[in-house]
């Protein structure tokens, strides 16, 4: 199943304390948790960004987050998660619910 992150990185942390953070979670071989798999991981200038991973539970995704916010308490100033599926999906699905309530 595939998962959309969003998040917001705190911006009272440090450069130092981020690239501190990022350094332990990969050398320890972290991130991706093992059964997690990165199809996009982009970020903006401003500090935000997505998350794009496929993972056959939600437990494996909680895992991708936590290691981020052990590696650096306060790393995301927010995040939000859900199943995602891709808009050639949702089409028919959003089209087969206006169809039942709109004839």
């Amino acid at each position: 199943m595939q998962f959309m992150s969003y998040f917001e990185l705190n911006e009272n942390i440090s450069e130092a304390e981020r690239l501190a953070g990022v350094a332990k979670v990969m050398e320890k071989g972290l991130y991706p948790p093992e059964g997690v798999n990165v199809i996009s991981w982009m970020s903006s200038p401003d500090l935000w960004g997505v998350a794009i991973v496929e993972a056959d539970t939600m437990e494996q995704v909680v895992s991708a987050l936590a290691v981020w916010r052990a590696a650096v308490p306060g790393f995301f100033k927010l995040t939000k998660t859900s199943p995602a599926v891709s808009i050639q999906e949702i089409i028919p699905i959003a089209a087969a619910a206006n169809q039942a309530v709109n004839g």
